[in-house]
């Protein structure tokens, strides 16, 4: 069973190197100061939620794979070239998909604190560790990826020139 539970931390930990670099870039190309505040900070909880995973491995004598480090990396960085493809500007796809992406991954890591506080209780050297207030801070987190996500499909999935000739074809 701790072989899983390895495999399973490994695998968050892996999914949160590829949500650093799309974060990253998120900070570095919206245009409105107040998300790119958002996306700095998520970036910088996301680092501490890394770090804290790999102290969880740690203090369960457990160890954190390189192997699936690197794979989660190199996924991240594929898919990441997918989404640079379709532009990662405002107005573009590569955003809106991106924050999308990125939504679902941190819905990810609430369920991820929310197993963990199920298990806990058999992880004694984990007895420090707020599994609940971990999964709060993820809602919090998920709710502001979505109200940006929702800002960015409002830019990129209307075609404005489209939908102003079909107005004034009826009109």
């Amino acid at each position: 069973m701790d072989q899983q539970l390895e495999r399973y931390l490994n695998d968050h930990l892996a999914g949160s190197s590829g949500a650093i670099l799309m974060i990253q870039n998120f900070a570095e190309t919206v245009e409105h100061p107040e998300a790119r505040d958002f996306f700095i900070k998520l970036k910088q909880d996301v680092e501490n939620d890394r770090e804290l995973l790999k102290r969880l491995l740690e203090t369960a004598g457990m160890r954190s794979s390189t192997v699936l480090n690197v794979a989660g990396d190199l996924t991240a960085r594929v898919g990441f070239l997918k989404l640079m493809w379709e532009g990662f500007e405002p107005g573009k796809l590569g955003l809106f998909e991106g924050l999308e992406m990125l939504a679902l991954g941190v819905q990810g890591k609430r369920l991820l604190w929310l197993a963990l506080q199920e298990i806990s209780a058999w992880y004694p050297e984990w007895s420090d560790v707020d599994f609940r207030e971990l999964e709060l801070e993820a809602i919090k987190q998920r709710d502001g990826v979505e109200f940006w996500r929702i800002e960015a499909a409002r830019d990129a999935l209307p075609d404005i020139d489209r939908r102003t000739r079909a107005l004034e074809k009826v009109g």
